[in-house]
């Protein structure tokens, strides 16, 4: 297979995203254990099926990429009812990828999507950087094992960074990312969907107060192009306070409860106010692990996306949420 620029390998939400981004300025080639994700419907760029579990198949496939970019994950709620095949993607598909871009020479680097959600959800001291450290005990349970697989990945592509001089392997670490492909089990868009349908909007008591940290796809895009850009162009460095980690997030949080209120905002000014939809509050009888307090305790710091990113400007989480509901709004007249 011949020398091409950019592999993406997981075609869901973000990697499409990247796809076709990406495919603008330069060939790129999509990975999937699916033979045609929906998402990549109607993309001019090649795609090939590929299990990421299995080496050979993943050596034999991948052929001579400048950068590959590894979005691929199990998440959750699968990642707790099929946990073996959970850690074979996770954990062994990206040593597995990370390998091959090792042997192959005319491969520069590899770029993984990393997730603010290694730092936990609570009980914040310091400031938010690259070094912040990994706490996946400070997060829900039923979140758990996704934070542990994305330390592992994360602890797996910094190893071959440091082993290997003469190749680059980045981790951009996003926000919870807002798009209007986000996964159907999003909380933002299962807000959106329910209070476009005039039915309430509902947070859950025990996590309304939970600041989440958040990026809009379409900087996800703008800060990956950067980093490819440098590597095809040969242009890689040690500049990252943590080596290659960087987070990529806008710097103020927003709670649940605030997003849901910023949904109910959106609907009612793209509906011209024939829906309003209520928030509801559910309780769902567990220990409240958030008080209005705690949002105010979590400072960021992305002093670097502008300097090592390219990113100067971010779109907040209410411009996005904002464009996500006007658009679907646009669709359903």
């Amino acid at each position: 297979m011949g020398a091409y620029d950019v592999a993406i390998v997981g075609a869901g939400f973000v990697g499409s995203a990247l796809a076709t981004h990406l495919s603008r300025d330069y060939e790129v080639v999509t990975f999937d254990v699916k033979s045609a994700p929906p998402l990549l419907k109607g993309l001019d760029a090649e795609h090939r099926p590929c299990d990421i579990t299995r080496f050979d198949e993943v050596r034999d496939k991948l052929g001579t990429p400048t950068v590959v970019i590894h979005t691929a994950i199990i998440q959750i709620p699968a990642i707790n009812e099929f946990r073996e095949s959970a850690f074979a993607v996770n954990v062994l598909g990206t040593q597995n990828v990370c390998r091959v871009v090792k042997e192959t020479p005319e491969t520069a680097g590899l770029i993984l999507t990393g997730s603010w959600h290694v730092f936990g959800e609570r009980e914040y001291g310091g400031v938010i950087d690259v070094s912040f450290g990994y706490r996946p005990d400070k997060v829900e349970d039923r979140a758990k094992l996704y934070v542990v697989s994305k330390m592992l990945q994360e602890g797996i592509v910094r190893f071959y960074d440091d082993m290997l001089s003469e190749k680059e392997f980045n981790i951009l670490r996003l926000g919870t990312v807002l798009g209007e492909h986000m996964p159907e089990k999003a909380a933002a868009n299962i807000f959106i969907a329910n209070g476009l349908k005039g039915e309430p909007i509902t947070p859950y008591k025990h996590s309304m107060h939970r600041p989440m940290l958040y990026v809009a796809i379409e900087d996800v895009c703008k800060a990956f192009h950067s980093r490819v850009e440098k590597i095809v162009d040969g242009e890689p460095g040690k500049e990252a306070s943590a080596r290659h980690v960087f987070n990529l997030f806008y710097p103020e949080p927003i709670t649940i409860l605030e997003l849901a209120e910023l949904i109910r905002e959106a609907v009612i000014l793209h509906t011209d106010g024939r829906i309003t939809p209520a928030i509801k509050v559910v309780d769902k009888d567990l220990p409240i692990l958030f008080g209005p307090e705690n949002k105010h305790s979590m400072r960021t710091d992305v002093s670097d996306l502008n300097r090592l990113l390219n990113v100067s400007t971010m779109r907040s989480p209410k411009e996005a949420i904002f464009e996500i509901v006007k658009g679907r709004c646009g669709a359903s007249r």
